[in-house]
């Protein structure tokens, strides 16, 4: 096996262990990861909705919220317009729910059916200015559809586009955008799913229900040092940081005309501190008695909020903060900023507890859609996945039993493998609405009757894409061949247009190359899809041939395309071309691992340590270890299923279960042999009883 062990820093990896107290192969795996910053070890090590980036970090926001609230008021009709795969399904779910919660009289959802293409069309627009619809909100498309937005503003149809693929360089004409990928929006995450950005507004609209909503506000504290009060005030809008000021005041020295404090104070906003009596004391001192300004004191409603302050000064909880190690401010005003921000959050259920329901279904879309599972992709999942394990909504609740599931703790692996084909099995079998209507449904007869459809939906999926992908595979290789290992391009008359984008997942991993399949529709439309392996962006690469096609769109791992029929020659020649010039990473066998792990460290503590790094995905994958020397200490029997291995491993004290999928040699890892293995730590579940097991990636023999 060809391994590499990636260099870590000592210096980074000591103060990572010492900061964030975490054991020593802890800190250095994740610094070998590439976490450097506490912004970074913060969506390692945390999951709560506070640390989230704010969506009133998006530029236009506001405008959403203002436009939305005037629709239920005003009982406007009310169109979520989706896509068809999981992330689109899941993100029109989250809309649609909160637009219901909220009120909303008459709202309806539209997604892809048949052979429809991605995004609004003109048979689209022309069916919503019959629908008499009069606010549209698009979800997981919409930045790409310049014309028919523009048409539908023309009629008097405001639109609101929630997406995250990357714009062309116009923008639509809507009412207000929120796609974090808009360079100078002000979200400060690109990475976020369809699915998230609908959440984050979902949030938005819930927050601006409450009094917190357009309301501004100052944090301070007040501590001293050796003759001088250093002052540090932050100015709040949203619970977003909008300016701050740190002051150092010689103590009967103070000076208001060289003070840029008192301007800062002095703008009759609510000012909060913890702990009012010893705030006023400090400013006294500061500013002389002939000051008096007036302070808000949330100890009260902080301790009923969180009881383990009560008694507690802010140094105290200085001390013992989880969120002011990830800061580089004073460790007291970083303390009280987050303080003040749970408090608010946790006051409102719609912010925090209930919001973990809209997490389960953002969770899903993130990981189906294959986001890079970094920044706060991490704790949307996390917190997701953890609510789907625990207290499931209605309609994941039939769904996790028939997949026995249930009280399992999932992973990112559970809904790649399980949860989303199964959701994604009715878009891709041309009527995602089966799949909307479970995740819209809180009867659970209604649940039961869904899921027992989407079922067998993925059944005649699993076939037809079996099917395909056994007709299409000569052509595969042919493929590969003619393009030197660097490219598969695919074209089928017979393809269904829904499984396109399946067939190009499974032919990009299988050869580790980009992949393009292309379906024909109705003799005079292509429509193909494009997955990427890691040195390539899709839609960047789509970018290059943008004149062929009629639509386009996507982001780096997934793109899809439709051109006319007659545009197909000339398009398989550019893209030819394009195949040639372009500069993507050259594949190679060697195995990255993030650590050597001798044998008195082979324990239990690699499975927390695997559980750190989930939940794994694209630029975050799962947690790969390197022995040396095991020995194998039995195969077990499959049933004569040569698609797998069960072993048990022993190296250092204990033996360990282990799995391989797909082994390359069977016959020659026998009882007794000594084995170099890479592999993930992993937890099987089984009729509720859970057992810690060895995935192994590669193995090897060691004599």
């Amino acid at each position: 096996m060809n391994v590499r062990i990636p260099q870590s820093d000592p210096t980074k990896v000591r103060a990572i262990k010492e900061r964030y107290s975490l054991d020593l192969l802890s800190a250095t795996v994740l610094e070998r990861r590439g976490v450097k910053t506490g912004a970074d070890l913060q969506y390692f090590l945390e999951n709560d909705v506070v640390y989230h980036h704010s969506p009133f970090e998006a530029e236009d926001v506001p405008a959403a919220i203002d436009r939305i609230e005037a629709a239920i008021e005003e009982e406007e009709r009310i169109l979520v317009f989706g896509d068809r795969d999981v992330d689109g399904v899941t993100a029109t779910a989250i809309i649609v729910r909160t637009l219901r919660t909220l009120g909303a009289k008459d709202v309806s959802f539209r997604l892809p059916v048949g052979d429809e293409p991605y995004g609004m069309t003109s048979d689209s627009v022309s069916e919503i200015l019959q629908g008499g619809y009069t606010l549209v909100i698009t979800v997981d498309c919409g930045i790409a559809s310049i014309d028919e937005i523009a048409t539908l503003e023309r009629s008097g149809v405001d639109v609101i586009v929630l997406d995250h693929h990357i714009p062309g360089d116009e923008l639509p004409p809507a009412v207000a955008i929120f796609d974090p990928r808009v360079e100078g929006a002000g979200y400060p995450f690109p990475g976020l799913a369809g699915c998230a950005v609908a959440a984050k507004l979902s949030w938005a609209l819930e927050f601006a229900r409450t009094p917190l909503y357009g309301s501004e506000c100052i944090v301070l504290h007040a501590e001293p040092r050796n003759g001088t009060v250093r002052i540090n005030a932050v100015r709040l809008e949203n619970l977003v940081e909008i300016d701050r000021i740190t002051e150092e005041v010689v103590e009967g020295a103070f000076s208001a005309e060289r003070s840029r404090l008192m301007d800062f104070l002095a703008v009759s906003l609510p000012i909060f501190v913890l702990d009012g009596e010893t705030e006023k004391k400090m400013l006294r001192r500061a500013f002389g008695s002939n000051v008096d300004i007036s302070l808000v004191d949330i100890r009260e409603q902080l301790e009923r909020i969180m009881p383990r302050a009560k008694g507690h000064t802010l140094f105290d909880l200085a001390m013992v903060s989880r969120a002011a190690r990830y800061q580089e401010g004073d460790r007291e005003i970083e303390t009280l900023l987050s303080l003040f921000r749970s408090l608010s959050v946790y006051s409102y259920p719609a912010l925090s507890s209930r919001f973990d329901d809209v997490l389960q279904l953002a969770a899903i879309g993130t990981v189906a859609d294959l986001m890079p599972m970094k920044d706060e992709n991490r704790m949307i999942v996390k917190r997701g996945l953890a609510m789907l394990s625990q207290r499931p909504l209605p309609c994941f609740v039939y769904l996790l039993a028939k997949l026995n599931m249930t009280g399992k703790k999932l992973n990112t692996r559970d809904v790649s493998f399980y949860i989303a084909p199964v959701l994604n099995a009715a878009g891709r079998m041309g009527d995602p609405t089966p799949a909307l209507s479970l995740l819209l449904s809180d009867d659970s007869a209604e649940c039961v009757s869904l899921t027992d459809t989407l079922l067998e939906m993925n059944r005649a999926r699993q076939k037809s894409e079996e099917d395909v992908l056994l007709s299409v595979r000569e052509k595969a290789a042919e493929s590969y061949a003619s393009h030197e290992g660097r490219f598969i391009v695919v074209e089928d008359s017979r393809m269904p247009r829904g499984l396109t984008g399946a067939i190009a997942s499974k032919l990009a991993s299988q050869f580790m190359v980009p992949c393009i399949v292309m379906a024909t529709i109705e003799g005079e439309r292509i429509s193909g899809s494009m997955r990427c392996r890691d040195g390539w962006n899709a839609k960047q690469f789509l970018d290059g041939l943008s004149p062929f096609f009629e639509s386009y769109g996507g982001h780096a791992k997934a793109a899809g395309f439709s051109l006319p029929q007659e545009s197909k020659a000339a398009f398989l020649s550019a893209l030819s071309s394009a195949i040639e010039e372009a500069e993507g990473l050259p594949q190679s066998d060697e195995i990255v691992v993030d650590a050597q792990i001798p044998a008195e460290y082979m324990t239990e503590g690699l499975w927390r340590l695997s559980e750190l790094i989930e939940p794994c995905g694209q630029e975050n994958g799962e947690l790969m270890l390197y022995i040396k020397g095991a020995r194998i200490a039995d195969v077990l029997p499959t049933r004569g299923d040569r698609r797998m291995m069960r072993l048990t491993v022993s190296f250092g004290r204990f033996s360990w279960p282990a799995v391989w999928w797909s082994p390359h040699d069977n016959e020659s890892f026998s009882k007794g042999a000594a084995v170099d293995i890479v592999f993930t730590p992993d937890t099987n579940y089984w009729k509720g009883q859970s057992k810690m097991q060895m995935v192994i990636a590669e193995m090897e023999r060691a004599d």
